[in-house]
């Protein structure tokens, strides 16, 4: 167990001395516990390169197999260790998704649900791979695939363009053409979102579109409330800056739809459980917001 547990280290991290660090051991012990592991195998799990190690093809498969199980058995304890009187369910979801759509409504769930206690943690990357610990519910803004998981899709999405009262007062943006001498806010991860909007509008945009590049849509609509450009996203995440008027959308006959919000849940779940509990809260509020989104969206016949 012990060797498998630094293999799985040393796969993640691509290194033996960030494995080491993590596991609070000497680099030498990381050393001794893949030779083992080598030697009973019969053959290398790793490859040298210049950034560290590689683990070969055939332990690319034994990494997955052992993330999985040490993940069970990491869940299967902190499940055991749970007292009736409190029940967690643990959420993994992007900075963006957690600040302007699940924390907001988290406090519903707790009201009617006072023992069970959620759990929200952060990734920076919609990737899923190097999740280090074992999460219920993933929730990301395009579907997901892993071993032994079921991904939903619960909440609709469509892609506008999103601008402050001021900043639209100050330069006036009265055709989407206009949109091409406007400070446009990008997304690192959605690189394209601006390109496929105009395309939508009939605008063919020069390449590359200028603008300003953030890492989350949160920034772009904090740039975009503080007249700093144009955002581009999500109007799934912003209704309650649609409602106060804090942000303006840009020819609401012209959205892009979007591949929606999921959630990626293990399949061998308990039936009747906290995690069952609020994955149907969530599935319900999933489906309230997307009735409410496809209402504005058809009102201004963008759909």
């Amino acid at each position: 167990m012990k060797a498998l547990k630094v293999f799985e280290a040393a796969a993640r991290a691509r290194s033996l001395t960030l494995a080491a660090a993590e596991l609070h051991i000497t680099h030498s012990a990381v050393s001794q516990q893949i030779r083992l592991l080598e030697t009973h195998f019969g053959r290398p799990l790793f490859v040298r390169s210049a950034r560290g190690v590689e683990p070969t093809e055939a332990a690319q498969l034994l990494y997955a197999e052992v993330k999985a199980s040490l993940d069970r058995i990491a869940l299967a304890a902190e499940q055991f260790t749970r007292t009736g009187e409190q029940r967690i369910v643990r959420v993994n979801t992007t900075p963006s998704i957690a600040m302007r759509w699940l924390i907001p409504r988290l406090s519903s769930f707790q009201i009617e649900n006072p023992r069970i206690e959620v759990r929200v943690a952060t990734s920076a990357s919609d990737g899923i791979d190097d999740l280090r610990e074992p999460f219920d519910v993933i929730v990301r803004r395009a579907p997901m695939s892993r071993a032994g998981h079921e991904c939903i899709r619960f909440l609709d999405d469509v892609s506008a363009p999103l601008a402050s009262p001021r900043y639209l007062s100050l330069h006036p943006v009265a055709a989407p053409e206009d949109c091409l001498r406007a400070s446009l806010l990008h997304l690192s991860s959605r690189r394209d979102a601006w390109a496929r909007w105009l395309a939508a509008a009939g605008v063919v945009p020069p390449p590359p579109l200028g603008g300003h590049l953030y890492e989350h849509f949160f920034l772009s609509l904090q740039a975009a409330t503080a007249d700093l450009g144009i955002a581009i996203g999500s109007l799934a995440l912003v209704d309650e800056d649609l409602a106060t008027g804090r942000l303006c959308q840009l020819f609401p006959d012209v959205v892009v739809r979007d591949q929606g919000f999921h959630m990626l849940l293990r399949t061998d779940r308990e039936a009747a459980s906290a995690l069952s509990v609020f994955i149907g809260w969530l599935a319900r509020e999933g489906a309230r917001a997307s009735s409410s989104l496809r209402r504005r969206v058809q009102v201004a016949g963008g759909l």
